[in-house]
């Protein structure tokens, strides 16, 4: 009856060993045939604990691989190990089906064996990924598993360990299924926690920023968010705080699984907002008659310049009245020298005249500042300018203070004079131009012109060359006779400017300054002028002076070079300018025994005549006498301007010398020590060090160290005068006794 009521069971366990003994007819493993016949074989020679054990050891692999699968960065081994894994998945299903069939098999023993003992455990089916992956921080919820079992059915399954999501590594999930019976089954999965997001760096403060030119920055740097913990980022780029300019500062930073944040960056702007400060005063007080006032000084991190509005000064009774100028680098200067008596006369004063020139009166115009000091103030708004645009005014006043009284020049009032005139203030006007246009190599330029009540004669100051002459040449100056005929002192030379630029030539001959280039100036292609200028003063014989400046221009004549003796433009002269300075042929160093004077020569190389000089002597310390310095003759004779003496240099080492005491009963030691010179025993010399200078006729300079070494003669001491060398002196010293 039994047999007969449980038949349904058999039937269909026999089902199952029919339906299950081949894998998926259409090959969802995606596998070769031949590997899906190989593995089929292979399992069904198995028996069920073979069966058992090669299913754990394919989960374990399956584990293995899909952890280093997760790591690895190579194309090939992706693909390979994705290969084998087909493969295990594929070899597990099969298992399963077989111990599903071991399970059925089992269950129709148990029809003809009544009563036999179950011993066959539940068989655990892990569901989901096995190894499963989860993204560290999230949260995982395992898949569980489930069991079967060949007597009982479908068993319960419980699980143990625990996944930490806030820590990477491998953890274990263990499930453990017992049946009726007491057959416990046990499968595990293996959960990895990776980490494959990257941290976020966020800029900390503002972004950009600004920083004031010369102020220290300090940067506020930036924050790093990551789950795997606290992270410091790497900072690089620099701010130079004294330069103006945009600076940029990069943070990156690399959590401990190797994931790199995308970089930021700040902007640094060093920026100058500064104005400049002046540290002179507002205030310059001069004398009449002179034009440099003084300098306009001022501060700031930054490089500067200033500039002058328009001046504001006294009314003049005639003449140019002066204006404040300056330079960018601060010099404040007047246009012309001020004249304190040329002010339009503030006083009446009564004098006593007679006369048939029309500009007498019975009553003089005079200046009130004669009595009160009062000065003749001028003010102007001095601007400064600093590299970033940052203004900063002050305004200026000069104030010009009177020489010499009512009136200083005696030739144009009544002062100490027995006249009988009045004062003539008025100073001539110039009619003739400020600016002359002549062709080099002339020496006549024209005629200075100016209108007076009175004769005029004319003055000329220091002539200012507006452009580079070559060195070596003799440069003209302006010069005017006092009818007002304006002349050079001697033609000027168009093509003796400084070059400015090098232009190919074929030049040939024994010069050894000729090349394959030649030194020219951009003149001779733009029609530069060569400017000359110079203050004239025109005086009348009152003693009332104006001045203009004259500006001679001096056009070129012929191109370049038109100077036969010079060039080799339009003339037939093959030299060029001599711009090689001489080259040293003479050593460094001379050697000379003590006691003499002359040393030897110093030569060069050049292709003219070359002088020499020699700067300050650098030589050891000396206890006494005069110390003798280098000196040279213009043709290169090298001497000493007395004779060295080895001996008298400074000491440097103490000589101790023992003699035994031959009046002492016992014997004693005398121990006698003097000071001496180490150089006796390493023949170290006595050197003396000079720079000397060699310049050639055209200007051209070359500087050369030069050390003469002088040796000692004759030891410890030569000198008789001395010391107890050689020579009939008795030197002292200090004796210790021993008894």
């Amino acid at each position: 009856m039994k047999n007969r009521k449980h038949l349904p069971i058999g039937l269909l366990s026999l089902f199952m060993l029919l339906g299950v003994s081949t894998l998926d007819a259409n090959n969802s493993f995606d596998i070769s045939e031949v590997k899906r016949i190989e593995i089929e074989t292979r399992v069904n020679q198995m028996n069920y604990s073979e069966l058992i054990q090669n299913k754990n050891s394919l989960i374990a692999e399956q584990a293995l691989l899909a952890a280093t699968q997760d790591t690895t960065q190579s194309p090939s081994a992706n693909k390979a190990i994705g290969g084998r894994l087909k493969e295990i998945s594929a070899e597990l299903t099969q298992i399963q089906k077989a111990l599903a069939v071991f399970v059925g098999v089992a269950a129709i023993n148990s029809l003809t064996d009544d009563g036999s003992k179950d011993v066959v455990p539940p068989v655990i089916t892990v569901n989901g990924s096995n190894p499963a992956t989860v993204e560290l921080g999230s949260t995982y919820s395992d898949a569980g598993a489930t069991a079967m079992d060949a007597r009982h059915g479908s068993t319960s399954v419980s699980s143990s360990g625990t996944v930490d999501t806030g820590t990477v590594g491998s953890y274990t999930i263990s499930y453990t299924a017992t049946d009726k019976a007491g057959n416990s089954a046990t499968a595990s999965r293996t959960v990895n926690v990776v980490d494959t997001t990257a941290p976020v760096i966020t800029v900390v403060g503002d972004n950009p920023v600004t920083n004031e030119l010369g102020v220290a920055y300090t940067d506020a740097g930036a924050s790093v968010t990551d789950l795997s913990g606290s992270i410091t980022p790497t900072t690089d780029g620099e701010v130079d705080v004294n330069t103006v300019g945009s600076y940029t500062l990069t943070y990156t930073a690399t959590d401990a699984s190797g994931n790199e944040a995308t970089a930021v960056t700040r902007t640094v702007n060093v920026v100058d907002t500064t104005s400049p400060v002046f540290t002179s005063s507002s205030t310059f007080t001069v004398a009449e008659g002179v034009t440099d006032i003084g300098d306009v000084t001022a501060t700031d991190l930054a490089d500067f310049t200033f500039t002058i509005g328009a001046t504001s000064g006294p009314p003049q009774v005639a003449g140019v009245s002066p204006v404040l100028t300056i330079r960018p680098t601060g010099a404040l200067k007047f246009s012309t020298a001020p004249d304190y008596d040329l002010q339009v006369p503030d006083k009446v004063i009564q004098v006593n005249t007679t006369g048939n020139n029309p500009n007498l009166g019975t009553s003089l115009e005079t200046l009130s500042g004669y009595q009160t000091g009062a000065t003749m103030d001028f003010t102007a708004t001095v601007t400064v300018t600093d590299a970033s645009g940052n203004t900063t005014t002050q305004n200026i006043t000069v104030q010009v203070s009177d020489v010499g009284g009512v009136d200083d020049d005696t030739a144009t009032g009544t002062g100490t004079g027995t006249g009988t005139g009045t004062v003539d203030v008025t100073a001539p006007v110039f009619t003739s131009s400020n600016r002359f246009d002549v062709p080099e190599n002339v020496t006549a330029i024209g005629t200075v012109t100016a209108t007076d009540y009175g004769t005029v004669t004319f003055a000329i100051g220091a002539t200012e060359a507006l452009h580079n002459q070559i060195a070596g040449f003799v440069s003209p100056v302006l010069q005017i006779t006092s009818a007002g005929a304006l002349t050079f002192s001697s033609p000027p030379d168009y093509d003796l400017q400084v070059t400015d630029q090098v232009i190919q030539v074929n030049t040939t001959g024994p010069n050894p300054n000729l090349g394959t280039s030649l030194e020219t100036y951009s003149g001779y292609q733009t029609g530069a002028v060569m400017k000359f200028r110079a203050t004239v003063t025109a005086t009348d014989d009152a003693g009332n002076a104006a001045t203009q400046t004259i500006v001679v221009r001096v056009s070129d004549v012929g191109g370049a070079d038109d100077d036969t003796a010079t060039g080799t433009g339009t003339g037939t002269g093959t030299g060029t300018v001599d711009s090689v300075a001489p080259v040293f042929t003479s050593p460094d160093t001379y050697t000379v025994n003590e006691g003499v004077t002359a040393i030897g020569d110093v030569t060069v190389d050049d292709y003219g005549t070359v002088t020499f000089t020699i700067g300050d002597t650098t030589s050891p310390a000396q206890l006494a006498g005069v110390k003798p310095v280098l000196q040279i003759t213009l043709a290169g004779a090298l001497s000493f301007s007395s004779a060295p003496d080895f001996d008298l240099q400074v000491p440097d080492a103490l000589q101790n010398d023992t003699f035994t005491n031959t009046n002492s009963a016992s014997g004693a030691t005398v121990t006698v020590s003097k000071e001496t010179l180490s150089a006796y025993d390493s023949g170290a010399t006595m050197d003396f060090v000079a720079r000397v200078t060699a310049t050639d006729d055209v200007g051209n300079k070359t500087t050369k160290s030069i050390t003469v070494k002088v040796r000692d003669v004759g030891g410890a001491d030569d000198d008789t005068a001395t010391g107890t060398g050689t020579g009939t002196g008795t030197g002292t010293g200090t004796a210790t006794t021993t008894q």
